[in-house]
């Protein structure tokens, strides 16, 4: 596993060669093996091939690897290891990656506790689909996704999302950042430049970037996206996530909504929706899919990372009918990338109606780890910090009602055994003087979380006083 951090000084190709050259030294890659193929890793870390293949020509030159015709690249046979070669990498990794010796609690976003899952029916599931799609196990399955999951979804998307498709509209694939980089691909002859949001989702914008667009950031307030702004640049697409926009937490009203698609048809550009956290309204019921107010002009994203779990890895990108189309032509020999013994159970899930059940007992749950975070934020910090994106979702945003350092609170919570992710998660044009720091529930326990706010109160208490 490779960790590259999109906003270190170090360029991401030396960064790889680093990770690559230590592994070699410390012998956890042992002399012969194989190393990934360029197109294999790049897709894996959502860089560009160029980036991987620098980093080998680097090794390559090096004498770290040895490349044979039509085979590819080997480790090469270094007979003196007895130094470790991981200084300089680890010293580029976010404090938050650092895993502490000791975690107390949990408030790292993204993570799911493991009483959401639905162990027992996914299983049940799991062996129906071995026991009834032998034949089909052994076989490639269709680019775009099983035929039987496409559909499903068509009616799921209706039905909860407001998303008018058909089930050739729809890719399956290992998740939100792989589904953004197949519209990179789409977008590459038609498109230059790709707006989002300020601030907004950092693994988007690095993906953009990865393809070569250039991603100006327009500002965001407590409507959504500011589109005057968008009219300004260049951009022939924009990345939006209206339903619950990241990190803030801001519905996007639909007064912006309609002045997106009014910018999307007079441009002729095309809006990207990601509608993650799309179900995790507590107060209020969701509001309906961007994409339902103009299918032919909205690329709209979807996910169950976490309705279900990130590690099924599965999303679903629903493309325009002429996207859908061009898509099809362009990768009919392809095989799809998320297994079918994921595919087969979620399509039973959909199908014997499990999801709505489920559904209601997630809202319950997070509803409830919802309102004791904001109690014990409450209690114990006062009016010290302000308080978004409480009424959905996963996480919470903290707005430090002083000048102070991100970064610094980051790393006292890290020492202190309180497990936070607030590096490199979203960008933004111009970080204000005032702190912020992302908080996610997903994972920490209910009886945790009252001591887990009273102790970043104690370990910040110099920086709040």
């Amino acid at each position: 596993m490779y960790l590259l951090v999109a906003d270190s000084k170090k360029p991401l190709y030396q960064q790889l060669y680093q990770q690559i050259r230590a592994k070699i030294l410390s012998g956890e890659l042992s002399a012969q093996s194989k190393l990934p193929s360029n197109r294999r890793l790049a897709t894996e870390l959502h860089i560009s091939r160029n980036t991987v293949d620098t980093a080998y020509q680097q090794l390559l030159s090096e004498g770290y690897i040895v490349g044979k015709s039509r085979s590819g690249y080997y480790v090469e046979t270094i007979h003196n290891t007895k130094f470790s070669a991981y200084t300089e990498v680890v010293s580029d990794t976010p404090v938050d990656q650092l895993q502490p010796d000791r975690m107390l609690y949990d408030f790292r976003y993204g993570n799911l506790s493991q009483q959401t899952f639905p162990f027992a029916q996914w299983q049940r599931l799991t062996n129906l689909c071995l026991q009834q799609n032998n034949e089909q196990f052994l076989n490639y399955s269709d680019f775009m996704g099983e035929p039987g999951l496409r559909q499903e979804l068509v009616k799921y998307l209706y039905e909860y999302r407001d998303v008018r498709c058909t089930a050739d509209q729809i890719l399956i694939t290992s998740g939100t950042i792989h589904g953004l980089t197949v519209v990179c691909q789409l977008l590459r002859k038609v498109a230059d430049f790709i707006a989002m949001e300020d601030p907004g989702f950092a693994a988007a914008h690095l993906a953009f970037t990865n393809y070569g667009f250039q991603v100006p950031l327009v500002p965001v307030n407590h409507h959504g996206l500011n589109v005057k702004a968008l009219r300004t640049t260049n951009a022939q697409a924009v990345y939006v996530t209206p339903s619950h926009q990241f990190p803030t937490g801001q519905i996007m009203s639909i007064t912006r909504r309609l002045q997106l698609i009014d910018w999307a048809y007079e441009r002729d550009s095309l809006i990207i929706e990601d509608d993650y956290n799309c179900h995790l309204r507590y107060d209020v019921k969701p509001a309906p899919a961007l994409q339902g107010l103009a299918p032919d002009k909205v690329i709209y994203i979807g996910s169950f990372s976490k309705i279900l779990s990130p590690s099924l890895r599965i999303a679903y990108v629903v493309l325009p009918k002429s996207l859908a189309l061009r898509l099809q032509q362009k990768n009919e020999n392809y095989a799809c990338s998320v297994p079918l013994l994921i595919q087969k159970p979620l399509e039973l899930f959909l199908k014997e109606n499990l999801f709505e059940s489920h559904l209601r007992k997630m809202l319950r749950q997070f509803k409830k780890k919802r309102d004791i975070l904001l109690r014990a934020l409450q209690e114990h910090f006062g009016d010290a910090v302000t308080v978004s994106g409480g009424n959905a979702g996963l996480h919470i945003l903290l707005h430090f009602n002083q000048s102070m350092s991100s970064e610094n609170l980051v790393e006292k919570a890290v020492q202190a055994g309180v497990y936070i992710r607030s590096e490199n998660i979203w960008v933004e044009s111009s970080p204000g003087k005032t702190a912020l720091v992302l908080l996610g529930f997903g994972a920490i326990k209910n009886e945790d979380i009252n001591p887990a706010v009273r102790l970043l109160r104690q370990i910040w208490l110099s920086e709040l006083i």
